[in-house]
């Protein structure tokens, strides 16, 4: 993969960990405790995805 084949795939990763916060609930208050559910999952999932990017990044920094 090149740099700018890997720097597509990081842009995309972060999209959808961007896409996991901003979901319509965040976006206009939680409701009730079923949407209140959901967006802690999608919370967790962004941030260990945020985390596995930020690590990658960092390795290929290394390099």
């Amino acid at each position: 993969m090149n740099e700018k084949e890997q720097l597509t795939t990081w842009h995309e990763q972060l999209i959808s960990i961007i896409n996991d916060v901003n979901t319509p609930h965040t976006l206009g208050g939680i409701t009730n405790d079923a949407n209140r559910a959901h967006d802690s999952r999608l919370a967790r999932r962004a941030l260990d995805n945020l985390i596995i990017l930020s690590e990658e990044i960092n390795a290929k920094r290394e390099e």
